[in-house]
């Protein structure tokens, strides 16, 4: 496993705690399983993590830290915090899963 599959998997695991924090369990689940795929020396985790990204309802369109209380739309604090650390991270993971498949040729 290389120096950049390594640091992939690390960020995967970040964020999946991020995603799992603000209750998104089908994207930390995602997280997750591609993260395994890695692990396993799997190169499927790659091509699995990139489908997340891209399209309606995609990975790209998920916003954290929001909530609806009896109908009643709200921001949960802490929110623009827990946004910065997700996008950082959700734009790492992708960054490093291109550059890993661009070196497989």
């Amino acid at each position: 496993m290389g120096p950049m599959t390594e640091q992939l998997i690390d960020v995967l695991d970040q964020l999946a705690t991020v995603l799992e924090s603000d209750g998104a369990t089908h994207w930390s689940q995602w997280m997750r399983k591609a993260r395994a795929h890695l692990m396993n020396s799997d190169y499927y985790g790659i091509e699995y993590l990139l489908s997340a990204y891209g399209g309606m309802g995609s990975l790209n369109d998920l916003v954290l830290g929001q909530s609806c209380i009896d109908g009643i739309f709200s921001w949960k604090p802490g929110h623009i915090e827990l946004n910065e650390k997700f996008n950082a991270l959700r734009s790492e993971a992708a960054a490093l899963a291109r550059a890993i498949k661009h070196a497989q040729g």
